[in-house]
């Protein structure tokens, strides 16, 4: 997909996708990747360094999953709930964390649930 190719060359472009997706503020992001809110601000105005690029990328690529498997406007209830699932915590949280690989196995969980 082109636009997600072009997202993937362009990290600051991938920030606004994350907060665009889960309806979250700089602040949030902030608490999402683990520094200050003005951190993220010079990431947006000296680029994404280096060593933070891949994160800042697998996060983008959770949010845009979410936004083709969850009706847009329910994303940013459904990442701040907390669930036992994650230990108690939101997807948010648990990205934090451990990044979103974790949030990848609940969500597989999630959607393969039968009830049974």
């Amino acid at each position: 997909m082109a636009t997600s190719t072009a997202r993937a060359l362009n990290p600051v472009a991938e920030l606004d996708d994350i907060a665009r997706i889960f309806g979250i503020s700089e602040t949030g992001l902030g608490r999402l990747f683990r520094v200050e809110r003005q951190s993220v601000s010079e990431w947006r105005k000296k680029g994404v360094p280096l060593t933070r690029r891949a994160s800042v990328e697998r996060v983008a690529d959770l949010a845009r999953a979410l936004e083709r498997e969850i009706v847009p406007s329910r994303i940013p209830e459904v990442v701040n709930t907390k669930d036992k699932w994650l230990d108690g915590r939101s997807i948010l949280e648990t990205i934090a964390i451990g990044g979103p690989e974790p949030v990848y196995g609940y969500l597989h969980r999630l959607f393969a649930y039968g009830g049974a």
